[in-house]
C-alpha cells in the first residue's frame, strides 16, 4: 500500500498529469459545443447522450493513462527505485505491481472525473436541465439490446475496463523489454493507435484464413461486442466472431501471458545505471 501511495503522489505531482486531465476537459467542451450547434437543445437526445456519457473520458483517458504508464515504467529503470534493487527481485515485482494498480486507478479517475465534468457541461451549460438522472432507468430506444441507460453504462464500461487491463499488460511487456523511454512510448502509441490498421488488414484476410483473427490486436473487439448492436454485428460480419467466447479466451490468455513474461523479465534482468 505504501508503494501505491508513493506512486500515486509522484504521478499527481507532475504537471503533465494535470495537463492530461485538462486536455480531456477541453475535448469534452469542444465536442459538446459542436453538438449544441449541430443538434440544438430541442432535438437533443438526452437518453442516448446519457448512455454514452463515458465514451470520451474512457476513450481519450485510456490513451493518456497508457502514455503515463509507459513513461513511468521507462523512467523507473533509469531514474527510479528499481535500478537500485539488483538483489531484490521481489521488491522489483512489488514496484511493478504498484505501477499496474496505479494505472488501473488512474483509468478510473480519468473516467469518473471526465464523466462528472461532461455531465455538468451538458446539463448546466449547453443543454440546461435535459440530463435528468432519472433517465438512467429508461430503456434506450433502439440499438442497445433493450438495455436501460444504467445497464448500458455498467456493461459497456466493464467491458472497456477488461480491454484496458489487456492494454496495460501489453504496455508493461513493451516497456520491460524496451526500457528506453522514447522507444517505449513510440511502440506503445503504435500498438494502441496502429492496432486498427492491423485489424483492417486482417479483416480482409480472415475471409480466407479464419485462424488469423486470433491475433492480439483483435482483443479490443471484446468491448465492441458488448457496446451496441451495430458494433456487435460488425464484429460478427467483418471479423467473424460469432460469439464472445473466443474474445474472452483471447483477452484472458494474452493478458496473462504478457503479465507473466513481464514479471519474469523484470525479476531476472540487470538494470543499467546511467
Amino acid at each position: 500500500m505504501k508503494l501505491l501511495i508513493n506512486e500515486f503522489v509522484k504521478d499527481y505531482k507532475k504537471k503533465t498529469t494535470w495537463l492530461y486531465i485538462l486536455l480531456v476537459f477541453l475535448v469534452i467542451i469542444a465536442y459538446n459545443f459542436y453538438l449544441y450547434k449541430a443538434v440544438g437543445v430541442d432535438s437533443f437526445n438526452a437518453v442516448g447522450s446519457l448512455a454514452g456519457i463515458t465514451e470520451i473520458s474512457a476513450g481519450l483517458g485510456s490513451i493518456l493513462v497508457l502514455i503515463m504508464f509507459a513513461n513511468n515504467l521507462s523512467q523507473e529503470y533509469s531514474k527510479g527505485t528499481v535500478k537500485f534493487l539488483y538483489t531484490k527481485p521481489k521488491s522489483r515485482s512489488a514496484i511493478l505491481t504498484a505501477k499496474i494498480v496505479l494505472a488501473i486507478l488512474n483509468y478510473f479517475i480519468f473516467v469518473i472525473v471526465g464523466t462528472v465534468f461532461e455531465y455538468i457541461i451538458k446539463n448546466y451549460v449547453f443543454f440546461k436541465g435535459k440530463m435528468d438522472l432519472g433517465k438512467l432507468n429508461e430503456t434506450i430506444a433502439e440499438g442497445y439490446f433493450g438495455r436501460t441507460v444504467l445497464n448500458q453504462l455498467i456493461i459497456s464500461n466493464l467491458a472497456g475496463l477488461a480491454v484496458m487491463i489487456f492494454y496495460i499488460s501489453m504496455v508493461l511487456l513493451v516497456c520491460v523489454v524496451f526500457k528506453t523511454q522514447i522507444l517505449s512510448l513510440v511502440l506503445v502509441m503504435f500498438a494502441v493507435l496502429g492496432g486498427s490498421i492491423i485489424q483492417g488488414i486482417t479483416a480482409l484476410a480472415v475471409q480466407k484464413w479464419s485462424w488469423i483473427k486470433y491475433h492480439m490486436f483483435d482483443v479490443n473487439l471484446f468491448g465492441s461486442f458488448y457496446n451496441r448492436e451495430s458494433s456487435r454485428n460488425l464484429v460478427k460480419s467483418v471479423y467473424k466472431f460469432d460469439d464472445a467466447n473466443a474474445l474472452v479466451i483471447m483477452l484472458v490468455a494474452y493478458t496473462a501471458i504478457f503479465l507473466i513474461i513481464s514479471y519474469i523479465i523484470n525479476a531476472r534482468r540487470d538494470i543499467t545505471i546511467d
